[in-house]
């Protein structure tokens, strides 16, 4: 069965259901014509005048699939979906339980940023986390570790004046860039939290519950991987800003279908659904199946025991006579997107987990 797709509609223009349940979208530049059945989640970006037709609207979002509005300057994009399915386990007890047991929340927080950490280290190293802390300090630690981060990211790309949060943010199409992917991502990110019955906006990081808190808690350990790419386009394309948000997001879906070894789970994965199993982890650590909250990451194939978990990724997994052969090809095509990194600019960094 071939994967679902994340579907990018800039300026959407039309939506129409075609014969045989086929969705038809319009949109600035082009159009989609695709089963519900083949789509993860959709992102509406830029202003549209068209019609709202409810009926096909309500089909998709009954069909499981989130809609994400977002457009150029807002802050908080318009996030549709359905109802929450009847769920005989009652994950979201066990979710605002953990949320309300502080020693699990630091364990959740504590994990999260160490892998987001991770997967930055291409630009900033990890910095250690005390042994007995809170959240309130992991926040700390967070916002001193993206200051730093920030500031290399934007000085790579050749604009050191630039800030991620900047008051300058209407002039920095890379801030937008950014945005519309972090938005881009969330949909997926988003969908897997609807269909294993977690709350969308009861986070352990992110603690607020006026917008998706979870959703972001979920997508920071795959922030790093994700911004890489997006630093190549800004790189790549740097007298073509206004066509930055396009780029970057057609570059996010080429890094969705590419593929990584995940050591934790000894799985060869596309990036797709890799970013699934930080909800399966979750979720398995919350319904008392799994002792600690392993996320999964890329890596090289290694020998030794994995830690112990209760989920598998969707993907090839170790066990076939060719399986160790594969790891190996595909993580060496990994390597070759690293030294893209390697051989530019400044030449410095670790990127081990891009």
């Amino acid at each position: 069965m071939p994967p679902r797709l994340p579907v990018w509609l800039p300026y959407l223009k039309t939506v129409n259901e075609s014969p045989g349940g086929v969705i038809h979208f319009e949109y600035k530049g082009g159009e989609e014509k695709l089963k519900l059945a083949d789509i993860s989640c959709i992102m509406i970006y830029g202003e549209t005048d068209m019609n709202f037709k409810l009926p096909v609207f309500e089909k998709i979002t009954r069909a499981g699939i989130p809609i994400i509005y977002a457009r150029r300057n807002i802050a908080n994009p318009m996030v549709i979906h359905g109802a929450l399915r009847h769920d005989s386990s009652d994950t979201i007890t066990a979710q605002i339980l953990a949320r309300e047991n502080e020693k699990k929340k630091v364990h959740i927080a504590r994990q999260l940023l160490t892998t987001k950490m991770e997967s930055m280290k291409y630009l900033v190293p990890v910095m250690e986390l005390p042994t007995h802390t809170d959240v309130s300090t992991l926040r700390t630690i967070e916002a001193v570790h993206a200051k730093k981060y920030w500031e290399q990211y934007y000085e790579r790309i050749g604009h050191p004046e630039w800030s991620r949060r900047g008051v300058e943010t209407g002039k920095n199409p890379a801030s937008s860039a950014l945005d519309a992917g972090s938005r881009f991502i969330s949909g997926i990110v988003l969908r897997w939290i609807l269909y294993h019955h977690l709350s969308p906006s009861h986070g352990f990081f992110h603690v607020p519950t006026d917008y998706q808190s979870l959703v972001y808690d979920l997508m920071e350990p795959y922030r790093g991987i994700f911004e890489f790419e997006m630093m190549r386009v800004f790189v790549k394309y740097p007298a073509h800003k206004e066509k930055w948000i396009p780029l970057a997001i057609n570059a996010l879906k080429d890094k969705y279908n590419s593929r990584c070894y995940v050591p934790l789970t000894r799985q060869i994965v596309t990036y797709h659904e890799l970013l699934h199993g930080s909800v399966l982890s979750l979720k398995a650590y919350l319904m008392g199946n799994q002792r600690k909250f392993h996320i999964p990451l890329p890596g090289e194939p290694r020998g030794g025991r994995p830690p112990k978990v209760a989920f598998k990724l969707y993907g090839r997994q170790a066990g076939k006579s060719n399986f160790w052969n594969e790891a190996y090809e595909v993580n060496a095509k990994v390597q070759e997107r690293k030294s893209w990194f390697i051989d530019a600019d400044k030449g410095k960094g670790n990127v081990d987990t891009l």
